[in-house]
């Protein structure tokens, strides 16, 4: 089926980034220190190149099947009962992330800002918030995230300040982990680089060649992972050994250290200019879900569906959790979603190959 282009490659590049950098971006240094200690930077380049090859698969897919998202690859490549299945686990996925990232929002300004208001006025203002977006056009969509792309580019900005004042023997040793503790910090990246298939799901509906859409996804891509190691650097010559086995959001922490002439808790700031960029990557998500169930179903009733998965990330976001009940949580899920994003590009390029011969030979 020919599908029209409606987004540009700008519109793709900010669509990429905002479903990557999300509410994870605050606990990925003391995830990544956790495992890989001082060399978590060396995980995030490690988990980069892994998602860069993953690219070179979702490439291969897309021109085998120009005109497909990543659902109807999945029927396309594997067949009518395993495409249905591959497209169910990739709605529980969509949605899982997108119900983490309502959950780690509101506890973190529960925490950080409005510690004495309910969770559910939290939930209640942010889901009304995201409503008129998930409602718009994917062309209204990709103009609202090119519009918000500036919020995005003040992580790098804020936190370059700490590379003035920073103790950089903090970095000290270095490459002494063992590739058992980096691998485990590319795990414990998962929930921040998680999102990175989402382009997929609209990658038939930019302008341009596949080569061409291939180099803004990995720009995009290596934007993201120098943000994330400036993030993780800043964080690291910040605070000290001991310190940073007990800040649960290093880069919150460092920002509110920092005490300007006209400006105090910058942090406060921060976190509600940042709530804009949340809400783009929660609707990023709920979005892809919400298409992957219209695939599932062959329905086209798209604002009924997406009020339903947008009412079920709230119902799964009420469900009481500690702070640390959350971490683990995030944990369960990010193990099982690094082999979903990583090994189902591989396994539908071999599915792909095998249609593709035996296409061949009915030829």
């Amino acid at each position: 089926m020919k599908t029209q282009p409606v987004l540009g490659r700008t519109q793709l590049f900010w669509f990429f980034m905002h479903a990557q950098i999300g509410v994870g971006l605050f606990s990925l240094p003391a995830n990544i220190y956790e495992h890989a200690q001082t060399d978590g930077w060396i995980s995030l380049l490690v988990a980069g190149v892994i998602v860069q090859l993953v690219f070179f698969c979702f490439y291969i897919l897309h021109k085998r099947f120009p005109n497909e998202t990543l659902f109807g690859i999945c029927q396309k490549a594997s067949g009518k009962v395993v495409g249905k299945l591959l497209i169910f686990l990739l709605v529980v996925y969509f949605i899982a992330i997108a119900t983490l990232v309502l959950k780690g929002f509101t506890q973190l300004i529960a925490i950080w800002i409005l510690n004495k208001t309910p969770e559910t006025v939290f939930v209640l203002l942010f889901v009304s918030a995201c409503l008129p977006m998930l409602f718009s056009t994917l062309k209204q969509m990709g103009r609202m995230l090119v519009v918000s792309a500036p919020i995005v580019l003040l992580i790098p900005v804020i936190a370059a300040y700490a590379f003035v004042y920073g103790d950089y023997l903090n970095l000290l040793p270095v490459a002494v982990t063992h590739a058992t503790g980096i691998m485990r910090g590319v795990f414990a990246s998962m929930f921040a680089i998680n999102g990175f298939i989402v382009f997929s799901v609209v990658l038939p509906y930019v302008k341009g060649t596949e080569k061409e859409k291939l180099k803004v996804i990995s720009a995009a891509h290596w934007t993201v992972t120098a943000i994330y190691i400036i993030v993780l650097l800043t964080s690291f010559i910040t605070f000290s050994h001991g310190e940073m086995k007990l800040l649960p959001e290093p880069y919150l922490y460092m920002i509110k250290s920092f005490s300007l002439t006209i400006i105090e808790r910058l942090d406060l700031i921060f976190l509600s200019i940042w709530s804009l960029s949340i809400i783009t990557t929660y609707v990023i998500f709920v979005y892809c879900g919400s298409i992957g169930i219209l695939t599932l179903f062959n329905s086209t009733r798209y604002r009924l569906v997406v009020l339903l998965v947008v009412l079920l990330t709230v119902l799964l976001e009420l469900f009481p959790l500690s702070v640390y009940e959350f971490s683990d949580w995030v944990g369960y899920i990010n193990r099982p979603s690094a082999y979903l994003t990583f090994l189902l590009p591989v396994l539908l390029v071999i599915f792909s190959t095998r249609f593709k011969k035996r296409r061949g030979i009915q030829a």
